[in-house]
């Protein structure tokens, strides 16, 4: 093992040694005033407005107790027949979690720093396994730990200024938020790329991704408001309806990202180790993009990349309570490294902002059986408490999205005839009912995926 390693449970084992509870505790209610958190009743609707203005909307301890139980109450009202999540300011939605304030936390030992993952992944769980309709508006900002409050909800709709990211790794820390669990199972390498390099996605670009399941203007989102308020259904269905009434079916010349790099990247990002990775990229064609991309591996966090790989990796085969818990297992880790202390102090405490100096600086410094070792063999003192037994591995309102590979893949796999293109662009825009963007989801599909042969089309492999 490479001497700047640490034996981490020795360090973090003196920080967080007592096991915590989702039971009362007197200081829940001094956290943070309640305005942090706006709550509105209109008619059948609900509505949650995160109103921190000041700090963009970054989340903290006292915002995820303030949306949680009241979630609950309304999940259970039959009053309720919609509930909306909004931001307000620039930096709506929310630019994820407060990590200075965590930071500070963790470096006084206030365990408030682990409370904050503990109720938070307790509030993933349950807006993961909600009843009533749930609509998460991301105008703006949608970065990081915010995902942990709209990714595993049914409805996520974007603006033309949706600024979607998952920085974490540039901050020497690693994804949480239930990330390990959505990201794995976005089309190809997609989340591969975005967690390792932390590259933005906006506008547009988050729904042909999957990030978000409607595209709708800005401009419209107060009428779509008003209409979603006078409803006086709570069937999913229904909500889908209204939402596709607003959208914005704008021409546009790429599905997410160029063919040419959406390739390179499930070509590159399909290997398992960070050293593959990176020579893939050296033996595409030398461009812009295979640069970049090799630099920004190269800048982040040797520790970060290899963790973030392997527990996407890992990720990928399970459920959403069970990468949860993995997360909650390796964030009381983190928070005792040098890394995460570095990462966050040169971007949001050093005057001016200054690179951050790693600990061990490249790749070299630390191997695969070292990360294996040190994050992945032993657990950590505190063990993830959720109050709800449900879990899921499949998301239950993903048709509301646009189609995906395996979609596609699946029906050229069950249909005992060859099919044509405009057989499966059909069959596709017929099933979702007309919904705008998933004929041009399928096409890209089949022209990154498919080879034409006599008969119909074969998927490649």
């Amino acid at each position: 093992m490479a001497n700047t390693i640490h034996p981490i449970s020795k360090l973090y084992s003196s920080l967080y040694t007592r096991h915590i509870s989702t039971e009362h505790h007197p200081h829940f209610e001094v956290d943070l005033p309640e305005n942090y958190v706006i709550h509105r009743k209109i008619s059948g609707a609900r509505m949650f407005i995160l109103n921190r203005e000041d700090k963009l909307n970054a989340l903290n301890l006292g915002m995820i107790r303030n949306i949680g139980p009241q979630l609950k109450a309304w999940d259970v009202s039959s009053l309720a027949k919609v509930i909306l999540l909004k931001g307000v300011g620039k930096g709506r939605l929310s630019t994820g979690d407060d990590v200075l304030d965590i930071l500070t936390k963790t470096q006084s030992k206030d365990p408030d720093a682990l409370y904050f993952f503990q109720d938070k992944y307790a509030l993933i769980q349950m807006i993961a396994t909600l009843k009533t309709p749930y609509v998460a508006i991301l105008d703006g900002y949608a970065l990081g730990g915010a995902l942990g409050l709209f990714i595993h909800g049914p409805f996520r709709i974007a603006t033309e200024k949706t600024i979607f990211a998952v920085p974490e790794i540039t901050l020497g820390a690693f994804l949480n938020s239930g990330s390990s669990f959505y990201l794995p199972r976005m089309d190809g390498e997609i989340g591969t790329y975005l967690a390792l390099t932390g590259n933005r996605l906006e506008g547009v670009d988050t729904f042909f991704t999957g990030i978000a399941t409607h595209y709708i203007p800005s401009s419209r989102l107060a009428a779509l408001e008003d209409k979603l308020i006078d409803l006086e259904s709570s069937e999913h269905e229904i909500i889908h309806q209204v939402l596709e009434m607003f959208v914005d079916k704008k021409v546009v010349d790429k599905v997410g990202f160029k063919t040419e790099t959406r390739e390179m990247i499930d070509r590159c990002f399909s290997h398992d180790t960070i050293e593959e990775i990176i020579d893939a990229l050296d033996h595409e064609k030398p461009s812009t993009w295979t640069r970049e991309t090799k630099q920004r591996l190269l800048s982040v966090s040797p520790t970060s990349l290899r963790v973030t790989l392997k527990a996407l990796r890992k990720g990928r085969t399970m459920s959403l309570v069970d990468c949860l818990k993995m997360e909650f297992d390796l964030i009381q880790k983190y928070m005792v490294t040098k890394d995460f202390h570095e990462g966050i102090y040169a971007a949001f405490v050093s005057k001016p902002r200054r690179k951050p100096h790693w600990d061990p600086p490249q790749l070299s410094g630390i191997s695969d059986d070292d990360i294996d070792q040190l994050y992945f063999s032993e657990p950590s003192p505190n063990t993830l408490r959720l109050p709800s037994p449900y879990d899921l591995r499949k998301y239950p309102y993903s048709r509301f999205s646009l189609p995906t590979e395996e979609d596609v893949h699946s029906l050229l796999k069950k249909s005992e005839d060859r099919l044509k293109t405009e057989d499966i662009v059909k069959w596709f825009t017929d099933g979702y009912r007309g919904k705008w963007g998933v004929k041009e989801k399928i096409l890209d599909i089949l022209k990154r995926k498919t080879s034409t042969e006599k008969e119909g089309l074969v998927w490649i492999k």
